[in-house]
C-alpha cells in the first residue's frame, strides 16, 4: 500500500468513525436528559380539558415506586376510583413478599388524595370491586365527595419531587425544624413509626448494614438479575417501556451521564460493581442523616399502604424544604429474601438491633440531605396503560 492509499484509508476510517459517533449521539440522545414522550406526564399532569377523575390519576402516576416499576392500575367510577396492585410488574426476588409493591401503591394513593383535595373533594375509603384478572390485586377504593378546594404545598410539589441518587452536600446539617416537620407527618395513633439516625455511631451502623445488604444482593444471582431487569439504557427502549431506572435518574454529572449513554451498556457484573461503589462512596458517604419507616407488621398490606402514603408525604415536604431523599431498601430486601428462602434472619436481627426496638418492623430505610445537583425525573407510562 502506497502512502496516498494509506492516507486515504485513514481518512475514510475517520469519516466512518465520526459518522458512527454522530449516529450514536443522536440515536441515544446522549447530550440531552429526561426528554421524549416518556417524560410528558410530568408536564401535562394538569392538562386542561381532561376529565376530573383522569386528572387525579395523572397526579397519582407521578408518585414514587420501587425501581420505577409503577405497579398500579386504576378504574374510574362515577364517584370514586378503584386502585389495584399490578403483580405482573413485581420485582421478583427483590420484592418476594410484595412489600415494596404495596408501598408504591400507597405513594400513588397519597398523590391521588392530594390532587382530589385540590380539585374540591373529600375522600373516604371502601373495598374496591373485583379486577376481573388474577394479576390485579384490589387495594383500596377512594370514594369522592364534592367539597371546597384545598390546595397545599405538598400538592404543588408533586411535579418537582424526584428521587435523588446523587451526592448530597457534605457537612451541611439538616435544619432541625425541617426534620421535626417530617416527623410530624406521622400521626401519633399510627401503626407506623419513623426512626432517625443522626448521631455518628448510629449513621455508621446504618451505613454498614446497607452496604453489607447490597453486597448480599449482588452475590445473589436471582436478586441481582431481578434488579437489572429494570435498568433502561437505550432512549428508544425508555420511550417504549416508559418505566424503570435510567442513567438520567442516577444522579450523575452531565459529563458522566453523557459518557454512560454513549458507551455500550454495562453487563450485570460491572453494573453491580458500580452500584456497590456508588452506594459506599456517594450515597452513604454524603448523607446528612438516615431514617427508617417501620410498621407493627411488615406483612400487613394496610400498614404497607399507609407506609407508602407517609413516604410520599415526607418526600413531597422534603422537596418543599429543599431536602433531597432516596430510599435505601437493601436491608429490608435482603430480610424479605431470607424469609422467602427460609434462611437465618441476619438482616431482620440487624434491623432490630439498629432500631433498638424489636416491636417495630422496618419497611422503608432512606437517606436525606441537601442536594448538590438537580435530580431528574424518571419516565412515566401513559394514562391509557394504567386505566382498566
Amino acid at each position: 500500500m502506497n502512502r496516498r492509499t494509506f492516507v486515504g484509508s485513514l481518512g475514510a476510517a475517520g469519516a466512518g468513525l465520526a459518522a458512527a459517533c454522530a449516529w450514536r449521539l443522536e440515536d441515544n440522545h446522549v447530550l440531552s436528559a429526561a426528554d421524549g414522550p416518556a417524560y410528558s406526564p410530568w408536564v401535562d399532569w394538569q392538562r386542561e380539558g381532561a376529565r376530573q377523575m383522569e386528572k387525579l390519576v395523572r397526579a397519582a402516576v407521578l408518585a414514587a415506586s420501587p425501581h420505577n416499576s409503577q405497579p398500579w392500575k386504576f378504574r374510574l367510577l362515577e364517584s370514586g376510583i378503584d386502585v389495584y396492585a399490578d403483580t405482573s410488574r413485581r420485582i421478583r426476588a427483590i420484592d418476594p413478599l410484595l412489600r415494596e409493591m404495596h408501598i408504591g401503591i400507597g405513594c400513588a394513593v397519597e398523590n391521588l388524595l392530594l390532587a382530589a383535595a385540590a380539585a374540591g373533594y373529600t375522600c373516604s375509603f371502601d373495598t374496591p370491586g373485583p379486577s376481573g384478572t388474577g394479576e390485579l390485586l384490589p387495594v383500596i377504593r377512594v370514594v369522592l365527595k364534592e367539597s371546597a378546594p384545598r390546595c397545599s404545598d405538598l400538592y404543588a410539589a408533586i411535579p418537582w419531587r424526584n428521587t435523588d441518587r446523587g451526592p448530597y452536600a457534605v457537612g451541611a446539617d439538616l435544619d432541625a425544624r425541617s426534620v421535626q416537620a417530617l416527623n410530624d407527618l406521622n400521626p401519633s395513633e399510627s401503626q407506623l413509626r419513623i426512626f432517625w439516625f443522626r448521631k455518628t455511631h448510629q449513621m455508621r451502623a446504618f451505613a454498614d448494614l446497607v452496604f453489607s445488604a447490597t453486597e448480599a444482593i449482588v452475590a445473589d444471582p436471582e436478586q441481582s438479575a431481578s434488579s437489572a431487569r429494570w435498568m433502561r439504557t437505550n432512549w428508544s427502549a425508555i420511550q417504549r417501556s416508559r418505566d424503570g431506572l435510567t442513567y438520567d435518574a442516577q444522579g450523575l454529572t452531565p459529563c458522566m451521564r453523557a459518557l454512560a449513554k454513549f458507551l455500550p451498556p454495562l453487563g450485570i457484573e460491572k453494573t453491580n460493581r458500580y452500584w456497590l461503589s456508588a452506594t459506599r462512596e456517594i450515597q452513604l458517604a454524603t448523607a446528612a442523616a438516615f431514617g427508617l419507616i417501620a410498621a407493627r407488621d411488615a406483612r400487613n398490606c394496610q400498614q404497607l399502604l399507609e407506609a407508602g402514603r407517609l413516604w410520599q408525604r415526607m418526600h413531597l415536604l422534603a422537596t418543599v424544604h429543599g431536602i433531597a431523599m432516596q430510599p435505601l431498601s437493601q436491608p429490608v430486601e435482603r430480610r424479605d429474601r431470607e424469609f422467602q428462602l427460609n434462611q437465618p434472619l441476619a438482616c431482620a436481627t440487624a434491623l432490630a438491633e439498629l432500631q433498638q426496638d424489636a416491636s417495630w418492623q422496618a419497611v422503608m430505610p432512606f437517606r436525606l440531605g441537601y442536594p448538590t445537583r438537580r435530580a431528574l425525573p424518571s419516565p412515566r407510562r401513559t394514562l391509557a396503560s394504567v386505566l382498566i
